[in-house]
């Protein structure tokens, strides 16, 4: 088709140039405006629970034979606790005799304990062999000997066939304004950790 040079040819063609120019700019990719810079947001931490304080925590013990003392130092090694020995002050002549004898009569021993200052810690591991179904008079002594008001006892046991259970007694007569938590006959060193775990006392 051949444009002729008229009024009216060149109209059209200036409105077909401009039609061109219209589309070619709808098309063109829009030019992003560069975003200003924004202050950068600090992290909050997010709060963790509370762990069992360390340092605070003592793991008291009488052991005859030694198997208390083995699960007290495990006892200490997972809850990051101070170890402390009780001793009877004097030694048994005659230990079945004598030992059975301070139970039943309520007679309290003089003894020791390799800790200066008890009192200090919130939480208290006392531990101790089952003598006669019962805790040695030696745990009556240290239970009587310091004040365990608003404290948590933690008792645990070895045994060859008793519980626990039934020396439970002691903690509530002697020791009546303190936090007595789930005892443990540990006989078992398996059962060691998931009972620390329960009672919320592993770092």
């Amino acid at each position: 088709m051949i444009w002729k040079r008229t009024p009216l040819g060149i109209a059209l063609a200036l409105a077909l140039v401009l039609a061109l120019s219209a589309c070619a700019a709808g098309n063109a990719p829009a030019q992003s405006a560069t975003p200003s810079p924004q202050p950068e947001e600090t992290a909050t931490p997010t709060p963790t629970p509370d762990a069992p304080a360390q340092g605070n925590v003592l793991v008291a013990y009488f052991s005859h034979t030694g198997n208390t003392e083995a699960v007290a130092e495990q006892i200490a090694e997972r809850t990051g606790g101070t170890l402390a020995q009780i001793q009877r002050a004097e030694e048994y002549a005659d230990l079945q005799q004598e030992a059975e004898e301070e139970i039943l009569q309520g007679v309290r021993p003089e003894i020791t304990v390799s800790a200066d200052n008890v009192e200090e810690y919130d939480t208290i591991f006392v531990g101790y062999p089952i003598w006669w179904d019962e805790a040695p008079a030696m745990i009556a002594t240290f239970l009587e000997s310091y004040d365990f008001s608003g404290k948590t006892i933690v008792p645990f046991c070895t045994s060859a066939s008793d519980s626990i259970d039934n020396s439970l007694h002691i903690f509530s007569e002697l020791c009546p304004e303190a936090t007595l938590a789930e005892g443990l006959t540990a006989n078992d060193e398996a059962g060691i950790e998931p009972w620390l775990q329960g009672l919320g006392l592993l770092p």
